[in-house]
Order: structure tokens, then sequence, then C-alpha cells
């Protein structure tokens, strides 16, 4: 596909073993990893339909917008970002959301990708990822309009004025996977 850029694959590994009793996901697009191998523990949220319908249907499924998310504050002991803001670059809107829903002390986990500055003519970046999760692998590919670059200096940024710190970092080749604990109210 000529219209399209990709990496070469992407491979990682995901613990699942989280030590956290309410977990929220946000899912924007691609394939759900969480509810499958969390199952009833999770909450996922996503504006996709589709990507309902594809999730474990043990976990809680919800049709919601990331940048609007209707939870009583501080539901959530842990939320996870896995290529969220790959589809929906709105990265203040969700941090600040995300603040709102998740208990003082809470964590944060993202997975995503390096963007680069777009090249040529491509008008797609695809980034195909192998997920060891310890209990198999999973192949998805992600797909996005190449309209912005993204890295993790510019998520870590953006989570430090919205009032998380950065616990721990860990990139494997193209993917970055940050953690923070929120640590303060999002500043309005």
């Amino acid at each position: 596909m000529s219209g399209y850029y990709s990496t070469k694959d992407q491979q990682l590994r995901i613990k699942t073993d989280f030590n956290a009793d309410r977990i929220l996901v946000i899912c924007t697009g691609g394939d759900d990893l969480f509810t499958k191998v969390l199952k009833q523990k999770v909450v996922l949220v996503t504006p996709n339909e589709e990507l309902i319908k594809s999730a474990d249907p043990k976990s809680l499924r919800i049709i919601m917008n990331p940048l609007k998310l209707s939870f009583a504050p501080e539901s959530f002991d842990m939320i996870i970002c896995f290529f969220t803001f790959f589809y929906l670059p709105r990265y203040k809107a969700i941090f600040e959301n995300i603040n709102q829903v998740l208990k003082r002390w809470g964590r944060l986990l993202v997975w995503d990708v390096t963007i680069p500055k777009k090249a040529g003519h491509k008008s797609f970046f695809a980034v195909p990822v192998l997920i060891d999760t310890g209990l198999e692998v999973i192949k998805t590919v992600h797909v996005t309009k190449w309209k912005y670059e993204q890295n993790a200096g510019l998520i870590k940024k953006i989570a430090r004025e919205s009032g998380f710190k950065l616990l721990n970092e860990e990139s494997y080749d193209q993917i970055f996977h940050l953690e923070f604990s929120k640590i303060t109210e999002a500043k309005k």
C-alpha cells in the first residue's frame, strides 16, 4: 500500500498482575487487549461500538467519549491508555479527565508509539505489534492518519502539567511505556 508507512514489527511484554481493584481502560482504536486478560476487573470505555463488540463480555463495556468521562471523582485505582493518544491526540483533555476519575496516588499506565515527522506522501502510519502477555502472544496492527508527531517526552510533559509524577519508563524500539502516579488535582 503506497499511502502507508509501516514500522517494523514492534514487540513488547505486558505484565497483567496489576495490584488494583478498579481498572479503567481507555481504548480509542485498534484491538482491545486488556479486557481479554483482566476480564471482570476492567471497565472499558471507548467511543467505538465495534471495539465494544470485540471486548470480553465479562468486563463492563461502555461507549463513552474519553474527553468527557462521566464517572464519579476518584472512581479508579488504575487507568490504562494503550495507544490512546495514537488515535486521539487530545493529550491535555484526556489527562484532565483521567485526573478527575483516578484516585490520588492511583497509577496511570500508558503504552504508545513514537510518531516521527511525516515523510513524503504517506497518509497513514501503521504499527504492527506482537504483545506477549505471559499467557499468549497477541498480534495486532494499529493504523492512524499521519497528521502529527508524538514522542514520550511530549506525553511526560503534559502529564507533569496535569498533576502526574513519572514513576517508570521503558521503551521497546518505537513503543514506549510510561507509568505515572496522580499526585495532585489538575489545575483548571
